[in-house]
């Protein structure tokens, strides 16, 4: 008998209470002072201490950079990178993402080298040298330390760094993938959910590089409230630490943690605060490397004549310095709901004219298509379940976790978008991602779509193919050794309409198959070990490294579809526009046995994220009695034993409840 783990929907004051209040007060609510540990996960009342004397204040009210605070930090980061004898180019962004400064000092590198490892081949995104500005790499810097923290969580370039490697933790063999391997390729500049412009306008922004791992990139804080980021680049390259935990110094690192002198993360909530599996996350490796800066102006006379604002096409107009927009004014992209999530501290993705931009809402296909209704129920029930979830990467031990939720058809069409108001900003994107892989994957079409794309051919570093160009067919579903038909022993896989999970997608996507077990075998959409890093990692950026290097190039180039360039008559997938996600938190959705879509999470926790949307697809399909819900067992990809090893399609934390101590809560469904 299949067991569905039904959770209590508590009344609208309990809901606030167990969420955390201090959630909707950033919004607009009271002052509240947050402890960084303690097992309770309430919030301590004003001037409460918390346990281990660690407290920080989380401003009731909306914060924002002002254009006299991203000239302190610009110019605090000039004179750091003076003292230190550096040329470095620098940015400034707000939480939405708008890029507020740019400032090039005189002597900076006009591009960066890209690469992670002397020793593998000129692949992929490596060895891209003088295609990639400086500016651009500061810029992704800056976007990644805002989008990957909240008022609960502060994580740096050099934190991505270490969890997006083939090893967690990294160069420790025989240990699975980072959780968040894969991520690097979201928040990409040619999909259709993050926003495109130069101008303080409606986010999220796209980032120039997708999401950094290369140390020199922080959020910026004002009164407990993340309010952007800034990034620096001055040793020109544009790469990632392999130990990030080491103690080995960044000259980038130092001039960013440098210049945000006065707007640091609170001690408690930086990622060295936190650990996931039972290892401490780095966060820096500067902290005793700082340089004391003075300057809180460009025109100090210390600093003046070292460099100027420098424009960046599409990304920042170099004629002033901008203030930020605050998170939370319809001016930023997000607003509370005020509808059927106002309840659940629910808040939506708004365009410029604070228009919801994704309301629950019917799928425009026939016949079993999704309603609006059972759309929102499938939305309702992840908000649920995460208010009374317990976070992983979240300050003060037992937060409630903080997601977004995506719903799409399966033509890949958003038919709704929801998020919780302290929510990581990357996980937007994200969530898409994440329901668009999975419907992708289980439809009877991905074999044939990802054949019929346009070849690939990598650019070297003047620019011009380094090799014959290639199809997704060839490397990833033909006959040869490596492909999906021979893992699979299957000639008919990813059209036989088997359900893939995200997680299960994920599986065949790591350079070491099975994932944590160091052999000379890769998933089949993996490249080689021999081959592989995080620039070079194999379908998810192959899909999309044709409309990728073209908004590089041009970033004038208005594609919203990152799986083809924006040419007319280009080849591509209407159902991946922002790309494939390869790190668990996604289902596909049926009615009966016919797949109508997809669910993404993306928030506090891989493991979080996986329980989250695996239970609200069961719950709702439940509740609705309208024959929604998951693929039957006998359908899903742990069916499967490719190479002797079964697919993984669903892990979910052991005891995952602040309310309850119910464990196993996704057996048997």
């Amino acid at each position: 008998m299949n067991m569905v783990f039904r959770l209590r929907m508590p009344s609208q004051q309990s809901l606030r209470t167990r969420a955390g209040s201090w959630l909707p007060a950033l919004l607009a609510g009271s002052v509240v002072v947050a402890g960084c540990s303690g097992s309770s996960g309430g919030v301590t009342a004003p001037g409460q201490a918390s346990q281990n004397g660690c407290n920080f204040t989380v401003s009731a009210q909306p914060q924002a950079l002002s254009a006299t605070d991203v000239e302190k930090i610009i110019a605090q980061g000039v004179q750091a990178a003076s003292l230190l004898g550096a040329h470095a180019t620098l940015a400034v962004v707000d939480r939405s993402g708008n890029v507020l400064a740019v400032y090039k000092m005189n002597g900076a590198q006009n591009t960066v080298t890209t690469g992670t490892t002397s020793n593998k081949p000129a692949q992929g995104l490596e060895g891209l040298n003088g295609l990639i500005s400086s500016e651009t790499a500061a810029i992704a810097k800056s976007i990644t330390g805002a989008y990957l923290s909240s008022s609960g969580n502060a994580f740096s370039t050099r934190t991505a760094s270490y969890i997006v490697q083939n090893h967690f933790a990294p160069g420790i063999l025989g240990t699975p993938g980072g959780p968040l391997f894969g991520v690097q390729f979201s928040q990409l500049p040619c999909g259709d959910l993050v926003t495109r412009g130069d101008t303080d306008s409606a986010g999220p922004k796209r980032s120039p590089l997708g999401i950094s791992a290369d140390p020199g990139g922080f959020p910026l804080y004002k009164n407990g409230q993340v309010v952007g980021g800034v990034g620096v680049i001055a040793d020109g390259n544009y790469g990632l630490d392999q130990n990030p935990s080491s103690d080995s110094g960044s000259v980038d690192e130092q001039i960013a943690q440098s210049a945000l002198s006065g707007f640091e993360a609170s001690s408690c909530i930086r990622a060295d605060r936190i650990s996931v599996g039972g290892l401490t996350l780095p966060y820096t490796s500067s902290d005793g490397q700082l340089v004391p800066v003075t300057v809180t102006a460009l025109n100090d006379p210390l600093i003046a004549t070292l460099g100027g604002l420098s424009s960046v096409p599409f990304y920042y107009d170099s004629s002033a310095i901008h203030a930020g927009v605050a998170y939370g004014s319809p001016a930023s992209g997000f607003v509370a709901d005020t509808g059927v999530f106002a309840s659940l501290n629910g808040v939506d993705l708004v365009d410029s004219s604070a228009a919801n931009r994704f309301p629950p809402t019917s799928s425009p296909l026939s016949g079993t298509a999704m309603t609006q209704s059972e759309v929102q129920a499938f939305l309702t029930q992840a908000l649920v379940i995460a208010n009374q979830t317990r976070a992983q990467i979240r300050v003060p031990a037992g937060s409630a976790a903080q997601i977004t939720v995506t719903v799409v058809d399966n033509a890949g069409t958003v038919l709704g978008l929801v998020r919780s108001a302290d929510a990581p900003i990357f996980g937007i994107d994200v969530a898409l991602q994440k329901a668009r892989t999975a419907a992708f994957f289980s439809s009877a079409q991905a074999a044939a779509m990802l054949t019929a794309q346009a070849p690939v051919a990598y650019l070297g570093g003047t620019g011009f193919p380094t090799g014959v160009p290639f199809t997704l067919g060839s490397v990833y579903l033909s006959g040869q050794a490596t492909s999906a038909i021979p893992f699979f022993n299957n000639p008919g896989i990813f059209s036989d309409g088997v359900a893939f999970s995200v997680r299960a997608i994920g599986n065949v996507s790591r350079p070491n198959f099975p994932d944590g077990i160091d052999t000379d075998r890769n998933g089949p959409f993996s490249k080689p070990l021999a081959q592989w890093t995080i620039f070079n990692d194999g379908l998810q950026l192959d899909l999309v490294y044709n409309g990728f290097i073209q908004s590089v190039i041009d970033a004038s180039n208005p594609n919203n579809n990152c799986t083809g360039t924006g040419q007319a008559g280009a080849t591509s997938i209407a159902m991946l526009k922002n790309g494939i996600q390869i790190f668990a938190g996604g289902f596909p959705i049926y009615r009966g046995a016919t797949l109508v879509g997809g669910i993404g999470v993306s928030g506090d926790g891989v493991e979080q994220d996986d329980m989250i949307g695996f239970l609200a697809v069961a719950n709702a399909g439940r509740s609705l009695g309208t024959g929604l819900g998951h693929a039957s067992p006998s359908i899903r990809a742990d069916t499967l034993l490719p190479q002797g090893q079964r697919l993984t399609y669903v892990q979910c934390p052991v005891a995952p409840f602040n309310n309850s101590d119910a464990q196993d809560v996704c057996a048997g469904i």
